[in-house]
């Protein structure tokens, strides 16, 4: 069964670079431990606007950063955000947008320099309440839910503040009443920057059908299977505990309108996709699982 989405019900681009639409910041907090650093700083931050701005989860919104990109003498060109909020916004008042966000950065391979920070991160990171931001979008309709998700199976997979969207996809599927099973696997170096940790723990005792596993890689528990899911010096990761979930996987993935979705890090997919194949090999599957779900538009990836 091929995913279905109402897209014409999907807004996008309603807001470009040459005529964005401004918010203004009203709440910008840290949402991992202090202790961790700057390089694991990730903020929850709420902006409110005035026009509409009718975004769903799984989109993303527009910043532009201000100033002049000195390479080209231009003003900065617009960076990608997934929405962190369901479509009526963290105060469900149709007039915020939340997004999740972590301070960015990286070796300059130009000038050489070493942990550069990262322009529009950094930039959003350090805003205050009142200031104001440009924002551009919604942009993208490909890793949305699509309409006739209340009795399927899904599967969302995250690394890093890939964990935004599910936040808001997860309150709307269970406030619409949502009657089939959902998984959500999450991986982090910590167990403190487990980025929502306490609302996905909550969301889980309160609903039988939801399944939260996380996977921290650089403390506690160790890969019980290195000869079956190889991984860096035996390091938890999410396709390990998808690996030990197995028996439950290949049920739901023998149904034909289970989805999967993933969303994180660049690369997640390279450690995923293998165990996929697994599980579609026990499965008895002649060909290929992942090419199967990529056909029938089953698996949706964000990676960045």
């Amino acid at each position: 069964m091929k995913r279905k989405v109402h897209m014409t019900e999907i807004s996008v681009n309603l807001y470009k670079q040459t005529n964005p639409i401004t918010g203004t910041v009203i709440e910008n907090k840290r949402i991992t431990a202090e202790s961790r650093g700057p390089k694991s700083d990730v903020r929850h931050i709420i902006i409110r606007y005035k026009e509409k701005y009718p975004y769903i989860p799984g989109q993303s919104a527009g910043i532009i950063p201000p100033g002049i990109d000195e390479r080209t003498g231009k003003p900065h060109h617009l960076r990608l955000y997934s929405v962190a909020s369901d479509r009526h916004g963290d105060l469900n008042d149709n007039q915020t947008i939340s997004l999740c966000v972590v301070r960015h950065f990286f070796d300059d391979p130009k000038t050489g320099e070493k942990g550069k920070p990262g322009l529009c991160s950094n930039y959003l990171c350090d805003l205050k309440v009142g200031d104001t931001v440009q924002m551009t979008g919604p942009a993208g309709k490909h890793f949305v839910l699509p309409d006739d998700f209340l009795k399927r199976d899904i599967v969302f997979m995250a690394t890093g503040t890939g964990i935004a969207p599910y936040r808001g996809m997860l309150k709307e599927m269970f406030d619409a009443g949502f009657g089939g099973r959902v998984w959500l696997y999450f991986g982090a170096a910590y167990e403190n920057v487990l980025i929502y940790n306490n609302e996905f723990q909550a969301l889980a005792g309160k609903h039988k059908n939801f399944f939260y596993v996380t996977a921290v890689s650089r403390e506690g528990e160790k890969n019980p299977v290195p000869d079956i899911v190889p991984t860096r010096e035996d390091k938890m990761y999410v396709q390990v505990r998808l690996y030990q979930d197995r028996e439950v996987m290949k049920e739901i993935f023998s149904k034909k309108d289970t989805l999967l979705y993933l969303c994180g890090l660049k690369g997640m997919e390279a450690g995923i996709f293998p165990v996929l194949e697994k599980l579609g090999q026990e499965m008895g599957l002649p060909d290929s699982l992942v090419a199967a779900l990529k056909k029938e538009h089953r698996l949706l990836v964000e990676v960045y």
